[in-house]
């Protein structure tokens, strides 16, 4: 009996060596792939670009540690299970990382260096028009504009006589109202009219009705790319600690670069040094020159239908100062952003109702459909001078949430919101840069909200000069003022608002 106990005790002990070499060996593969799996992670963090150098080092640092650690743990069979079960552990929160760098990486990356612009233009018919396409009018006359968007206009001529095999017959008109009215009266078949120009005549009553009365029968995008300006020299610029951004916000449910009405103009300029950012607000009726209207005034939404180039170039002639970038944002789809976020909380100074929204004075706390109301609402007595200041304030309050938990909470659902909402023309450096400086700096900002004023009027403008309209006679003052802020902040002063 003892001798069979001992070779039983020998086939145990092998047996059990046996499983503690396999034990071993797995757990060195084990952690020769988390060491694999640590490497790609740093490969994605230098490929994704935003964070600071001795991040990534310390982040290998420690990774390498622990994964030496977990190898020589193995000598021991206890030690060996725990390590190799913390390692899977390990590998999986590797995984999932890498799996949110690349996606972050893809993601950005769509909504970055955007420097083309968009004009949609249509072949517009009576609703109760027979032709469905444009081989069914061929033979109509077509209506056009004399001067404006002249270009797209012959564009499409050109297309229009390819598709339909001759050269269509045209009769010019001044403005849009009048092209319209052309269209209405019958005395054309058909318009040729580039859909953001539909927006200027929705002031008019006699033409809010276009949408009801008309459809399309053909449409044509035509893709521009928006070329670099040079930086007159009187204008404020730095190229370095401090920059100015232009955010413009439209309210559409075409592309983002689609040109368009601009409802909400806001600049901002951030010092690098002091961390001070200058939010400056420009009501979206104000009457002011566009940059290419050679002096003529017009309303500053309209300035976005000839595309942000001008937006841009038009702010940049009223405050002196170059915009080094735009970020463009629809407030359309800003509501999934908030409703990702799981809402935003805004400061109401006084109680205000709109249609079924009612706003008490104080905190309140937003989903997206009541964020877009909020930014949308401009039936105040001060008109849309309360409008901008309430956009200014969603802004801040998305911004506010986007450096919140709630953000990790639901990362890929804000960022997929995010990316189809928001293009800007600054580059994945740029961003990554600006990531880069906050991580290696983690103080706070100190913002500061302005809108200039202005005065009601009814105006022509460059636009529509055959319909006088509401517009915004600006304030000179309150401009300068604005502009006496850019320069401070330019300078690296401490910029000190006399009114918010």
């Amino acid at each position: 009996m003892s001798e069979k106990k001992t070779t039983n005790k020998k086939k145990k002990n092998k047996y059990t060596k046996k499983v503690e070499l396999m034990l071993k060996i797995l757990g060195i593969f084990m952690c020769v792939m988390q060491l694999v799996a640590g490497i790609i992670g740093v490969l994605y963090l230098v490929k994704l670009d935003m964070f600071p150098t001795k991040y990534i080092i310390t982040f290998g640092i420690v990774y390498l540690v622990i994964t030496i650690i977990f190898f020589v743990l193995q000598k021991w069979t206890t030690a060996g299970i725990v390590t190799k079960f913390m390692s899977l552990v390990v590998m999986g929160v590797t995984i999932v990382g890498c799996m949110y760098l690349d996606y972050t990486y893809k993601e950005v990356q769509e909504m970055m260096g955007i420097d083309t612009k968009v004009d949609n233009v249509h072949v517009y018919v009576l609703k109760d028009d027979p032709a469905q396409d444009l081989t069914d009018a061929a033979d109509y006359t077509f209506g056009i504009l004399k001067v404006q968007d002249r270009e797209n206009t012959d564009a499409t001529i050109v297309h229009i006589n390819e598709d339909v095999g001759k050269e269509i017959a045209t009769v010019e008109y001044d403005s849009v109202t009048t092209l319209m009215q052309a269209l209405y009266d019958q005395e054309v078949g058909c318009i040729i009219l580039n859909s953001a120009y539909i927006s200027f005549v929705a002031e008019d009553e006699n033409y809010k009705d276009f949408a009801d009365k008309v459809r399309s029968i053909a449409a044509k995008d035509f893709e521009t790319v928006v070329e670099p300006e040079v930086i007159p020299e009187e204008y404020l610029y730095s190229g370095d600690k401090v920059f100015t951004i232009y955010i413009s916000g439209v309210d559409t449910r075409g592309t983002l670069n689609e040109n368009s009405n601009t409802d909400a103009n806001i600049l901002v300029t951030v010092n690098m040094d002091t961390r001070q950012i200058l939010m400056i607000s420009t009501p979206r009726d104000y009457y002011i020159p566009l940059s290419i209207s050679n002096g003529v005034c017009d309303k500053l939404t309209h300035s976005g239908i000839y595309g942000i180039d001008v937006s841009k170039e038009t702010l940049e002639m009223l405050y002196g100062v170059h915009i080094d970038d735009y970020v463009r944002i629809n407030f359309v789809g800003c509501k999934d952003i908030v409703d990702e976020l799981g809402g935003i909380t805004v400061y109401v100074d006084s109680k205000f109702v709109w249609e079924k929204y009612v706003f008490p004075a104080g905190e309140n706390n937003l989903d997206g459909e009541w964020a877009l109301a909020f930014a949308r609402c401009r039936n105040f007595p001060e008109g849309d001078r309360r409008r901008v200041k309430n956009q200014m304030k969603v802004v801040e309050a998305v911004i506010d949430k986007m450096l919140s938990k709630e953000m990790l909470t639901n990362y890929t659902d804000v960022l997929d919101a995010v990316s189809d909402t928001v293009i800007t023309s600054m580059t994945y450096d740029e961003i990554a840069e600006l990531v880069k400086f906050q991580l290696d700096d983690m103080r706070g900002w100190e913002i500061l909200k302005y809108s200039v004023e202005g005065y009601d009027s009814t105006q022509f403008t460059y636009s529509v000069p055959n319909l006088a309209t509401y517009a915004m006679i600006p304030n000179e003052e309150s401009v300068e003022r604005a502009r006496e802020y850019l320069r401070q902040i330019y300078a690296g002063e401490k910029v000190t608002l006399e009114q918010e």
